[in-house]
């Protein structure tokens, strides 16, 4: 169905499109009264290009038309159409993102760590009243939100946002695994009816071996049987990455380098997360490049949705650039006649 934002003005177009056509036809009518005093008017049509009366009357109406689709325009045209839709059940989505050093290696483009911000955000544009937690992990793990939120805009990208590079190079060194699982799991509410879903993003190079706390986290998601955990790895496993130093344009200026003064090698190593989800009942995946990163964030949403019931929903569209379509084809006409 059409409809105009400004619907009360639309009467006002169609009268102005009107007097624009009258006006014009009269003016034709009345150069060619005043062509008469010349002599016989079938002559001067002959030999000049004075347009007969029909095309007067189309050319005048191709006009009309013209404004009136461009007067149209300005009241904001839109379609309502009605199509259903799969009511799902709210999931709980926690991400757990390595911000250690060893992810601002560019195996993975822009980077390791851009790449998985990237990719998180593209799944919230498909996401619809799920709730989402953040967890950011180095040699500590943090929780960026006190709680978990469907506001994805407002909220929780404005925290993604803020977890750069300058965030990864001043986090306490290291890549605490057992600490951040162990966050994750305490950001999880307490509702039973949502699925709940742990992502836990890292190039599992394992810098600070804490390995209590990741038995205790281990111990603590098999006894929760309602967390999903995928441990998710980024980078390439087969080749060493430098990690590179840049300046304020972007440009690489020079390296990291450990105590020792040596360019820092970065290699993923999957080992520890393959053992976590063998013990959990989770699943691990690798993504070399990181360009596969949005299947699989939408293939595990896609896993875990329960269809509730089917509704109905109106689906509003700006259709104001088939008004301007039409303006053009009108003015292409009045010049071709």
């Amino acid at each position: 169905m059409l409809f105009f934002s400004y619907e009360q003005y639309k009467a006002y177009i169609y009268v102005a499109a009107i007097a624009v056509f009258l006006f014009y036809v009269y003016s034709s009518i009345r150069k060619r009264s005043w062509l008469k005093g010349f002599g016989r008017l079938g002559m001067l049509e002959t030999f000049s290009k004075i347009p007969r009366t029909l095309r007067n009357v189309c050319k005048g109406g191709a006009v009309s038309c013209a404004l009136c689709c461009l007067g149209l325009v300005l009241l904001i045209p839109k379609w309502q159409t009605t199509e259903e839709y799969y009511e799902t059940e709210g999931l709980e989505l926690v991400f757990v993102i390595d911000v250690s050093l060893s992810m601002l290696a560019e195996d993975v483009k822009p980077n390791r760590l851009q790449r998985a911000k990237i990719e998180i955000e593209n799944l919230l544009r498909e996401l619809e009243n799920d709730y989402v937690g953040l967890v950011v992990f180095a040699g500590r793990a943090y929780a960026m939100l006190p709680y978990l939120t469907t506001d994805y805009d407002k909220i929780f990208l404005r925290i993604l946002h803020m977890v750069n590079e300058n965030y990864a190079r001043f986090i306490p060194y290291g890549t605490n695994v057992g600490n951040a699982l162990l966050v994750a799991i305490s950001s999880f509410s307490k509702v039973e009816e949502r699925e709940k879903i742990l992502i836990f993003l890292t190039d599992g190079e394992e810098r600070l071996a804490v390995r209590s706390q990741v038995g205790e986290a281990v111990r603590m998601l098999m006894e929760r049987k309602d967390i999903s955990v995928y441990l998710i790895g980024v980078g390439d496993t087969h080749e060493f990455s430098s990690i590179p130093k840049k300046d304020k344009y972007g440009r690489t200026v020079d390296y990291e380098l450990d105590m020792d003064g040596e360019i820092i090698k970065t290699r993923p190593d999957p080992t520890l997360l393959k053992e976590i989800a063998k013990l959990t009942g989770g699943q691990y995946i690798h993504d070399e490049s990181g360009e596969e990163l949005k299947e699989i964030f939408l293939g595990l949403v896609e896993r875990h949705k329960k269809i509730i019931g089917v509704k109905k929903r109106n689906v509003v569209k700006d259709v104001s650039q088939h008004f301007l379509g039409g303006a053009l084809l009108f003015l292409v006409l009045f010049l071709l006649l």
